[in-house]
């Protein structure tokens, strides 16, 4: 559960010109598309999971998002607290974000080098749990492929589809509650390995 936790802190999430431009220029492309994704109020897109796992993702601003994948996980925050929920193992794990940034722009951060190619972004870096990052975005600079590669070359793609912009989307949505028969692990994601 711990690796699919890991990999899932990316779904919250959301969110160039041609040829290889400097840092700079990567960065301000970077940027313009960060704010695209922030200036949405709300989103629902279909996603695929490193090319198996599929599901459906909402969003609503401000970080509220509700994530159901095929196999019943559950990933949902009313962004407060973060849920993780496996029916499987009735295994549910709460996270406080207190304090947290997230959704693409946290993701993005902090990345020393930031190029693009036509609409493809590479983001490298020594220092970042993420070694690199490649972003692929749509014509009107919404997600289409986030691929993201960890020192150890483990590599998680999340592949967006369908994605519908602005639509009503209810609180109820975002405030999960696991089954009462489920456990409960508080902060999953503070424990070390």
């Amino acid at each position: 559960m711990r690796n699919f936790l890991l990999k899932i802190q990316i779904v919250l999430l959301f969110s160039a010109s041609l040829g290889s431009l400097w840092a700079e220029d990567g960065r301000d492309r970077l940027n313009a598309v960060i704010g695209r994704m922030n200036s949405l109020e709300s989103f629902r897109a279909s996603v695929t999971l490193n090319g198996g796992l599929t599901g459906v993702v909402s969003y609503k601003s401000p970080n509220q998002l509700h994530v159901r994948f095929s196999d019943g996980r559950i990933i949902s925050s009313n962004g407060r607290i973060l849920w993780f929920y496996n029916p499987d193992s009735s295994i549910a794990g709460k996270q406080d974000l207190k304090g947290v940034s997230g959704g693409l722009g946290g993701l993005l951060s902090g990345y020393e080098n930031v190029t693009v190619s036509g609409r493809t972004f590479r983001l490298t870096s020594t220092t970042k749990r993420y070694n690199e990052i490649i972003l692929v975005v749509s014509d009107n600079d919404l997600p289409r492929v986030l691929k993201m590669k960890r020192s150890d070359d483990e590599i998680t793609e999340i592949a967006f589809s369908g994605i519908a912009t602005n639509i009503g989307l209810g609180t109820g949505l975002f405030n999960f509650q696991p089954p009462t028969s489920s456990q409960i692990v508080e902060n999953p994601l503070n424990q070390k390995e």
